[in-house]
């Protein structure tokens, strides 16, 4: 059969339309396999950790900070943040066992729980989002500096197996570490106010 030549320019961009959908196709294979291999060479785990100086002593700031009912009050992760994170707090208070759990549209779900607590030295806590999905511990230092005290704020944990979230545990310090200074920054502010 012959083609007119309408026939003809009617079909050809159809098949560059096709051969271009196929380079695309190709080229996104390549690069998601790319991604995968290199991802499984990259480290599942991640370490985040901020300090700061504070005026007051150990023992008032480990009080505060050690307390669920204040980190409303002092931590990037409050009601600014999302306007709809809900809290739950256990009876108990700096101590372990104590667990503070939330959900909010931009906070998602998670619980934490105390599971160390040395007064007014250190508490150690294990955090879960997502029911359990992602975990990982926190700890938080109090040590005597000159007439204040030196806190440290420290998160690690793992992402487990799978390749593309091995790229995100390289993202893991920028996505937390602002959220540690500003909680940080918040600790020093209500300590040395009180």
């Amino acid at each position: 059969m012959l083609l007119r030549p309408v026939d003809y320019l009617d079909k050809q961009p159809a098949a560059h339309t096709m051969k271009a959908l196929r380079r695309i196709t190709l080229f996104l294979v390549v690069l998601a396999a790319g991604l995968a291999l290199v991802g499984f060479f990259l480290p599942a785990q991640y370490h985040v950790e901020r300090s700061i100086t504070v005026n007051a002593p150990p023992d008032k700031v480990f009080a505060i900070a050690s307390s669920f009912k204040t980190w409303e009050s002092w931590t990037a992760w409050n009601l600014q943040m999302d306007p709809t994170l809900q809290r739950t707090i256990s009876e108990t208070d700096s101590a372990v066992g104590s667990t503070m759990s939330w959900e909010g549209k931009k906070a998602g779900q998670g619980e934490m729980k105390l599971t160390k607590v040395t007064s007014p030295q250190e508490f150690t806590y294990d955090l879960e989002f997502n029911h359990g999905q992602y975990k990982s511990v926190g700890t938080m230092t109090f040590q005597p500096s000159g007439e204040g005290t030196t806190v440290i704020w420290s998160d690690e944990g793992g992402l487990g197996g799978n390749p593309f979230l091995h790229w995100m545990a390289l993202a893991m310090d920028k996505m937390i570490g602002p959220d540690f200074e500003k909680g940080l920054a918040g600790l020093k502010a209500l300590a040395e106010k009180k």
